[in-house]
């Protein structure tokens, strides 16, 4: 009876913890939402801008792009890479975070699609002098 209020109370105590946190050696969830729209950033801006020019290689530029992006999120390729195989494994959490970039993305699309306000100009007096 009590092994099996031990095993129960383990269980307990298991369920009780928060699931949604990201281990100390793991980037943050709110700066890892930063580092992948920044990366995507960069592809897209391969994928339309260096594809124009044929001096460049698109392959080796963009990895030069993403390694700017790491530069400046302070952050190395393997603690990077260390971190997307982390949420790569907890679905639950990833979906949270590209939830977040998604919306992001959908905030700043309706920004750039949205018709300008169109503000009344001033009749100009057009006199032949």
């Amino acid at each position: 009876m009590i092994r099996n209020f031990n095993i129960l109370f383990v269980f307990f105590l298991a369920s009780c913890a928060n699931r949604d946190n990201v281990p100390k050696n793991i980037i943050p969830k709110k700066e890892m939402r930063s580092i992948l729209w920044d990366m995507i950033q960069a592809d897209q801006f391969s994928k339309q801008f260096l594809i124009k020019d044929s001096s460049k290689n698109i392959d080796i530029e963009t990895i030069r792009l993403y390694d700017e992006v790491l530069r400046v999120h302070h952050t190395t390729k393997d603690e990077f890479q260390k971190s997307y195989r982390f949420y790569i494994s907890r679905p639950d959490i990833f979906k949270a975070v590209l939830d977040t970039i998604s919306a992001q993305a959908n905030r700043r699309m309706k920004e750039v699609y949205e018709p300008n306000k169109v503000l009344p100009q001033k009749k100009q007096d057009i006199s032949v002098k």
